[in-house]
């Protein structure tokens, strides 16, 4: 199926590595013209994936640094990809995963963190690339967050926090912004075997007195199709809902899960 992304100018944020390199590898095999974008100290694992989804789609990615938590940084960021490869279709908003813990132990630091990397960074990209999908006459935002926004878990309150509030922005902004032709969804990954889930399954096998592999492999087999689900699976979903082939869903929330979540 031709999604009709070919040509259309797409910016990966926080695409790197993991869910968010996915997510590009998908999309470039669609033939957009892919931005992947990460932080300075970061650099390396950026050029590295850009060789890589090259190697495996035969299409280049465009790369670009920014801060996560510098308004100023993300604007200027979106403003050159606009300046050097055209107008913007989509953009995919993707973040680092905030600090595990509980209320209790998490500090005012903590909480300012995990605010300006999970939605208010979400916000600033979002304003910056809107003037430019309204002049192109409509485009997607695709904002990934986490299963938290359909069930809380536990000892990651930040995430429980403001994944939420993105679902929220995203619900509000999909009926502002559907009279301009822009889509607005969320989608949220289940388990899928990155460094993040690595470093929370490190924390959750300490607590049950086994080693971070023992807990995976027992908790792998704990879900509905007895494995985790894969950065490919994720971004096949997220390249069809940013593109052209996705005329009418707006405004909605979806997991790539396998079933894991008992939620509706």
């Amino acid at each position: 199926m031709d999604l009709g992304l070919k040509g259309k100018v797409v910016i990966c944020m926080s695409s790197a590595a993991g869910i968010g390199k996915g997510i590009a590898t998908e999309v470039a095999r669609e033939g957009a013209k892919v931005v992947i974008c990460t932080a300075e100290p970061f650099k390396a694992d950026l050029e590295k994936a850009q060789i890589d989804i090259e190697k495996e789609t035969g299409n280049r990615p465009q790369t670009f640094i920014y801060d996560v938590k510098d308004a100023a940084s993300i604007k200027k960021m979106i403003d050159d990809v606009a300046a050097q490869l055209g107008n913007i279709y989509a953009l995919i908003n993707h973040c680092p995963g905030p600090k595990a813990g509980t209320f209790e132990t998490l500090t005012e630091e903590d909480w300012a963190d995990g605010y300006e990397k999970c939605l208010h960074s979400y916000v600033t990209s979002i304003r910056a690339a809107l003037p430019y999908m309204k002049a192109g006459g409509g485009g997607r935002i695709l904002n990934s967050t986490s299963s938290s926004i359909k069930s809380a878990l536990d000892n990651l309150i930040l995430s429980n926090t403001f994944r939420m509030g993105v679902v929220g922005m995203s619900k509000t902004m999909a009926r502002e912004f559907g009279q301009y032709g822009i889509l607005i969804n969320v989608m949220g990954p289940g388990r899928i075997y990155t460094d993040r889930i690595k470093y929370l399954n490190n924390i959750r096998g300490e607590k049950q007195g086994i080693s971070e592999e023992e807990y995976t492999k027992r908790d792998s087999t704990s879900f509905p199709q007895k494995r985790y689900q894969t950065v490919e699976e994720y971004g096949r979903i997220v390249a069809f809902l940013i593109s052209p082939a996705n005329s009418g869903v707006s405004g909605q929330a979806f997991l790539c899960d396998g079933a894991m979540t008992d939620s509706y």
